[in-house]
């Protein structure tokens, strides 16, 4: 059997978040804590690696399909002494009208049982109500007891839990006061990346307090799992020479699937971190790069005066090494970026379009992408599926585009994926677990080029 649960919330801002980091944390002080993350997210689960120092691993149905999905969940849970997986949204919201792809659908496909964290703030008998109705808007989901967020004080968290006690003979597992003092500060794609939270530690500190006084979280560890006879077993490479592929890692470029990461050590690749803020040249004997997405709109000043970089980067592009860029890497890999003041800022250049940051989100969400020609990662006529989430518009470009994206199910389609000789920049993320093929090539070419 594994220790696992989920904690999952009512509706977004439930506070789901801040009680899966305050118990991730706790336990950590004690246990080997194995976090996961329902649906695609970068900022969060750069939180919990910084709780449970573990890297989190994302458990999205779209992009991973469901064997993949269990067989990363098994296989990561057999590795620690308890797993937490924090949900998504509202327990029951999945894509679009459905609850596919939802909290409660991920718990079912790997039988975790859920603990649900309520907003009980103004509320006293109501809230057996409104727990009531998530236990029985699908009787399989194994909802097993309630975290209470925001309560007044701990007369009011007695009342509630005798009231939840006594009308569903469920489980109360403790509860959180209200303070402002633990809400952590947030930008347009969600959480203030790890990185740029000022006082987080302070921050933590006061919730593992909370959470320590007011959260039986010994209670929570007898919640359990059994996996599987099957845990698939990993695929690594054994190669005497591993192609050595530089990954961009710094405050700006920090968005990375760990699974994306893992899949290219294990297919032959010996990832090398670099700072394009800060390093003035690649890493020495570098055969490919690897450019994840990020926030380059906010360190776009320092890029642009790193100019050693941004001509170390084009000139390798020139030369022929392959490149993957995603998002932020493709804003770098741009002319130059426009941010909302209208202040431009070089970048590397390889493509001629300009990347404009906008007050207005430009994509969001699920998209699937026909392969329209060859490039680094896939061949005409293949298809992916991946997510975009971006203020930002590309202006002026003529640049070749490989892939046609759509969001499924509807009609609006645009280019995307764009060439230049061995590089391929897109706002599409992908999970490269679901790519081995994509990443065999990848390595391949990689490979060729540092035999030239």
């Amino acid at each position: 059997m594994c220790r696992a649960f989920m904690i999952a919330g009512t509706h977004s801002g439930a506070g789901k978040t801040t009680l899966s980091l305050g118990i991730m944390g706790v336990l950590s002080k004690k246990y080997n804590v194995r976090p996961f993350k329902v649906g695609p997210d970068y900022i969060d689960t750069a939180y919990h690696r910084y709780v449970t120092r573990n890297f989190s691993v994302n458990l999205d149905l779209f992009m991973l399909g469901e064997e993949n999905l269990k067989n990363l969940f098994y296989k990561n849970a057999s590795r620690a002494d308890v797993s937490i997986i924090e949900g998504v949204m509202g327990l029951y919201d999945g894509i679009d009208t459905t609850s596919r792809g939802s909290s409660a659908h991920i718990a079912k496909l790997v039988n975790v049982p859920v603990v649900l964290v309520v907003d009980a703030s103004s509320m006293a008998a109501s809230v057996s109500a409104l727990i009531m109705g998530y236990i029985y808007y699908d009787k399989d989901v194994d909802i097993r007891g309630v975290i209470l967020n925001k309560v007044g004080s701990e007369r009011h968290y007695t009342l509630l839990k005798e009231v939840i006690e006594r009308d569903l003979n469920i489980e109360v597992f403790g509860y959180l006061p209200k303070d402002v003092e633990l809400e952590l500060p947030e930008r347009h794609l969600g959480l203030l990346p790890v990185y740029e939270t000022e006082n987080l530690d302070k921050k933590l500190e006061k919730l593992y307090g909370y959470i320590e006084n007011c959260i039986d979280v010994e209670k929570l560890m007898n919640l359990t799992v059994k996996p599987p006879d099957f845990i698939e077993k990993e695929d690594r490479v054994l190669k005497e020479k591993k192609v050595k592929i530089a990954y961009a890692y710094d405050e700006a470029f920090n968005f990375y699937y760990k699974e994306s990461l893992e899949t290219l050590e294990e297919m032959g690749a010996h990832l090398i971190p670099f700072s394009p803020l800060d390093d003035e040249r690649l890493p020495e004997g570098t055969e490919g790069l690897y450019i994840g997405g990020g926030f380059p709109e906010v360190f776009a000043k320092r890029l642009s005066e790193n100019e050693s970089m941004l001509r170390e980067i084009k000139e390798a592009v020139e030369k022929g090494m392959p490149v993957y860029a995603e998002c932020g890497g493709l804003m770098y890999l741009s002319k130059g970026i426009r941010d909302l003041e209208g202040n431009r800022y070089s970048m590397v250049g390889v493509y001629d379009f300009e990347v404009v940051m906008t007050k207005k989100l430009q994509r969001f969400g699920y998209v699937e992408a026909e392969i329209t020609m060859d490039n680094v990662l896939f061949k005409k006529g293949e298809r992916i599926k991946g997510h975009e989430f971006h203020y930002s518009r590309i202006e002026g470009f003529s640049q070749n585009a490989s892939y046609i994206v759509n969001r499924p199910g509807k009609e609006e389609k645009w280019e995307c994926g764009f060439v230049h000789k061995n590089c391929l920049a897109s706002f599409v993320h992908i999970n490269l677990y679901t790519y081995k093929e994509g990443v065999k090539r990848f390595l391949d070419r990689c490979s060729s080029f540092g035999r030239k």
